[in-house]
């Protein structure tokens, strides 16, 4: 039983189910209420917790992140993160600025790992296990359940989502294998390096997700982003789906604008080309509403009043579009890439710096592009 007072079964093929107790009878209520007692509420949450690892069940443990001022009363989202060698004490810290923009709870199991042809398996079901056990802790929306992972662990975060029926995925250098379909439900965020030998099997696997995936490229050769491009992109990633079923998660989102807003005023102050990218999406692609949906506006048009921040916006949309037409091609393989870069990309490169020169922070992108990409 959850702290609200859902009850949670799972079927012989292994689906979780959750029903509201009023639900049953007088007399199933009673038995449940006495065998399992309903917990009593958990206080506020009101500066971001890490914890772990902690166990979920007899074979899975993990690494937990509660963003500050969780509302203990509110149903939650969440997002499972498979690491490719598995969680470890420092995993989620990247993700805390993410976690407390959008009140998300993010866990990472320690034991789903990159194991060989096992791995997809092993790591949706030590997934399932930590996203059963926060279902038993806290009060989460099962519509607002997201999975997330690094290359290997991409691939479990894609696996995840199309078996477990998630609204999204964000993942890093991440990657399909042949029997994957684009199927899954939601929005898909997928960064990635300029260098990294996973960047054509990343591009190919966003181009298949069509207008519901986007490729984000970040400088260098860095295994993971900031955390502020992770921050942008979960953003990207939740929001869509969020306003997109705004009827049933009306008071998610309440809670979504009053954290968002403050955090993109901020944003627009130290980087205007990032705020402008999340605003345009926002305005564009999400049913905002009220006096977050003026704001939203207000500080969006305000963004785009400067040319070199237009530039910038355009220049990230030019490189979704270059990952799509060009570096897509290379992507349909299965298999990484290293110390490659088709002699055209010098000139198309090239030519991207010079047409979006005033975007002083993708040129650096722009170049990294034609060089050969890393081990």
């Amino acid at each position: 039983m959850t702290p609200n007072g859902s009850v949670q079964l799972v079927t012989k093929d292994g689906r979780e189910l959750t029903i509201g107790i009023a639900e049953f009878s007088k007399a199933d209520q009673a038995f449940l209420e006495e065998h399992f007692g309903r917990k009593a509420p958990p206080q506020a949450v009101t500066t971001g917790i890490h914890r772990g690892p902690l166990k979920a069940d007899a074979d899975t443990s993990y690494h937990l992140y509660l963003p500050k001022d969780l509302d203990p009363e509110l149903r939650s989202p969440v997002l499972i993160w498979t690491q490719s060698d598995g969680a470890k004490p420092g995993t989620l810290q990247r993700f805390s600025e993410a976690a407390d923009v959008l009140g998300m709870i993010i866990a990472s199991p320690v034991e789903a790992r990159n194991e060989g042809q096992v791995t997809l398996i092993n790591n949706m079901a030590h997934s399932r296990s930590v996203l059963s056990k926060l279902g038993r802790e806290f009060s989460i929306n099962r519509e607002a359940v997201h999975f997330g992972g690094d290359k290997s662990g991409a691939a479990a975060a894609f696996q995840n989502s199309a078996k477990m029926k998630s609204a999204g995925t964000f993942t890093v250098s991440g990657f399909f294998t042949p029997d994957m379909t684009a199927v899954n439900e939601g929005h898909h965020f997928m960064a990635g390096s300029t260098n990294s030998s996973n960047r054509y099997l990343t591009a190919w696997a966003a181009a298949k997700f069509g207008e519901e995936g986007t490729h984000y490229l970040y400088e260098g050769t860095r295994e993971m982003p900031e955390s502020g491009d992770i921050a942008i992109g979960m953003t990207w990633m939740y929001a869509q789906g969020l306003y997109e079923n705004l009827a049933s998660r009306g008071a998610e989102a309440a809670a979504f604008e009053k954290r968002a807003l403050p955090w993109l005023k901020e944003l627009a102050e130290t980087s205007e080309g990032d705020a402008a990218y999340l605003t345009r999406m926002l305005t564009k692609e999400c049913k905002l509403r009220g006096r977050f949906k003026q704001e939203v506006e207000r500080l969006h048009s305000k963004l785009t009043r400067n040319p070199e921040t237009v530039i910038h916006v355009k220049g990230l949309e030019a490189l979704d579009d270059f990952s799509e037409k060009e570096l897509a091609k290379y992507g349909n393989h299965f298999s990484p890439l290293p110390e490659h870069a088709p002699k055209k990309f010098e000139r198309m490169s090239a030519n991207l710096a010079e047409k979006y020169q005033e975007a002083d922070d993708l040129q650096p992108i722009f170049k990294q592009l034609a060089k050969p990409t890393h081990r």
